[in-house]
């Protein structure tokens, strides 16, 4: 079992003991979830992860999107902490991309919020957090489970395009760690542009139907 424990700026700690994973091409992994976890809970910088295996290639590139960047601290069982630029040297970021805007740093992207209800609302507010430097590709979800909970997820760009979290992933992360996974998805809003470069509309309503709904909508976003 992997174990991920976080140190944010604010020094709330925040653990959890595994990533959400359904077929493997859908698994995001634990420091992945984590991550996503502090993000969605309004964590605006991370100063240390500490996992009991090392972390893998694909979560090594993810954490450089974050605007703690190659000084955030990886701390290992009987190891002396390191920095994710000495787990990952010569990296390639959002910075070789001339990317300011880093993961966790507080964004708005300005989308009007022209929904009629509230699942709608709380979609296009994740859009308007979500960190999409390389495609422009904003998106956020929005879901309803049965028992009436709601959970939110906004989509994280990778500057390597595939360890990117897609949103409604970000906002199921939201749900087993806040719910548990006893809770049954009813509906599901994705906001994102009308012509987006890369779009989220398939994957998002195939994911929610192998969750069991295919109560499944998307709204457009507009730009304030």
């Amino acid at each position: 079992m992997m174990v991920v424990i976080l140190t944010p700026v604010d020094g709330i700690i925040r653990w959890l003991p595994r990533g959400f994973s359904c077929s493997l091409q859908q698994t995001i992994h634990a420091e992945q979830c984590a991550i996503t976890h502090a993000w969605m809970s309004g964590e605006k910088g991370l100063e240390t992860i500490t996992v009991n295996y090392t972390p893998c290639g694909h979560c090594r590139q993810f954490m450089t999107e974050l605007n703690s960047e190659r000084a955030l601290k990886i701390s290992l069982p009987g190891r002396p902490v390191a920095t994710l630029n000495d787990y990952l040297p010569d990296s390639f970021g959002p910075r070789d991309l001339g990317i300011t805007k880093l993961l966790l740093d507080s964004t708005n992207n300005h989308y009007v919020d022209n929904s009629k209800d509230d699942l709608g609302s709380m979609a296009i507010k994740s859009a308007n957090i979500s960190h999409a430097p390389y495609t422009g590709s904003h998106s956020g979800v929005a879901l309803r489970t049965k028992s009436g909970k709601t959970f939110c997820g906004s989509y994280a760009e990778n500057a390597a395009y595939n360890p990117s979290i897609p949103p409604l992933q970000a906002a199921i992360i939201m749900m087993y760690i806040k719910a548990g996974e006893d809770e049954i998805v009813e509906k599901v809003v994705l906001a994102e542009k009308s012509n987006p470069l890369i779009t989220q509309a398939n994957a998002t309503k195939e994911l929610s139907s192998a969750l069991g709904s295919d109560n499944f909508k998307v709204i457009s976003l507009d730009i304030n």
